[in-house]
């Protein structure tokens, strides 16, 4: 059997914990506090990158931020998204094709741990990029790592690729961006995902009900090591604040 945290069952898992769709540690407590960096007045228009089951997708609906529209790569989540909230704007695509799906400009691009994910980082920040008006803010909330520092063996390729800040802030500073903040939170990280792997331990049984041993004990192990690892400062964790030049600024 191959697992994969980034699967259909590998969301449903952590959602079945968290108690919603969402895919980030700190669920609605993490929203909350990233969306102060937001001036409310100026967005209309939202994109969120990478929104496997939708749970952030739909936060922002409910909390009338506006127009969201939401991408993601995998074809099941995303037929989830639309049967469980029909309100938003689905759509199955790659991050470094987004410009081919010919949307109106957006004001915030936001992305809750997917960032990561991404096996050409610099491309999919320049597709992000076409994506915005200029003035437009983006959000990236995700793990980071040392630059030089080397990643977690226990965690294996479904780490992936953690934001060095250092080189995101290049990258922006190439690609038309402005950035504004980047905030450590690595020490929600820890307490987020300390809760979390609590909340794996005490739902046991609705694991082995919805998923089986095999997976239960995978998705355990992976995030007792992700906490280890950020116990440790091998990863950390940090919510990013840009926005894109505007054509006077460049």
């Amino acid at each position: 059997m191959s697992f994969r945290m980034n699967s259909p069952q590998g969301k449903a898992i952590p959602a079945l914990v968290r108690g919603g769709d969402y895919a980030h540690p700190g669920e609605e407590e993490a929203i909350e506090g990233v969306v102060t960096l937001l001036p409310r007045h100026d967005v209309r228009r939202l994109l969120d990158v990478g929104c496997g089951r939708g749970g952030t997708a739909d936060w922002f609906r409910r909390h009338g931020w506006g127009q969201v529209a939401a991408i993601d790569i995998d074809q099941e989540s995303i037929r989830y998204c639309q049967q469980t909230y029909p309100e938003i704007e689905f759509h199955t695509c790659d991050v470094t094709g987004m410009s081919q799906l010919s949307l109106p400009p957006f004001d915030v691009a936001y992305l809750f741990n997917s960032f990561y994910a991404f096996p050409d980082q610099r491309k999919a920040l320049s597709e992000i990029r076409t994506m915005c008006r200029d003035g437009a803010h983006v959000i990236i909330f995700d793990y980071t790592r040392p630059r030089g520092g080397d990643l977690p063996v226990a965690l294996g390729s479904e780490i992936g690729q953690p934001v060095v800040i250092e080189t995101l802030r290049r990258w922006m500073s190439q690609d038309e961006w402005e950035m504004k903040s980047v905030t450590d939170l690595t020490g929600n990280f820890v307490a987020w995902y300390q809760v979390t792997v609590q909340k794996i331990e005490d739902k046991q049984q609705p694991i082995l009900e919805l998923a089986g041993r095999d997976w239960y004990d995978y998705v355990l192990a992976w995030y007792s090591a992700l906490r280890d690892a950020l116990v440790a400062g091998a990863l950390g964790g940090a919510v990013v604040h840009a926005l894109v030049k505007r054509k006077s600024e460049e």
